[in-house]
């Protein structure tokens, strides 16, 4: 349980993310291709304060909080390039 309450604005972030991503795959004006790159960019968004909340609360570095934003967005970017990019075959 302490260590949920440490990290906490990790948790806070990830919901405001999902909460995110749910509004923007309900915007029907956007494209596939444009909803792809804010869900990723609410991604860096959301996960900023929060690595820094942790920051400031002494449990990480600030270089390894920069790694874990940076390595995660690139993750996430690539992981929605490969999906934009896949063929997709319909029954």
């Amino acid at each position: 349980m302490v260590m949920l309450f440490q990290l906490q604005s990790f948790l806070i972030g990830l919901i405001g993310w999902a909460a995110t991503v749910l509004v923007i795959e309900n915007a029907t004006r956007l494209t596939l291709n444009d909803r792809r790159a804010m869900i990723v960019c609410s991604w860096m968004l959301w996960m900023i304060p929060a690595f820094g909340a942790l920051v400031l609360r002494g449990l990480i570095t600030t270089d390894i909080a920069a790694l874990y934003v940076g390595l995660t967005t690139g993750a996430l970017g690539l992981i929605m390039l490969v999906g934009a990019i896949t063929p997709r075959t319909r029954p």
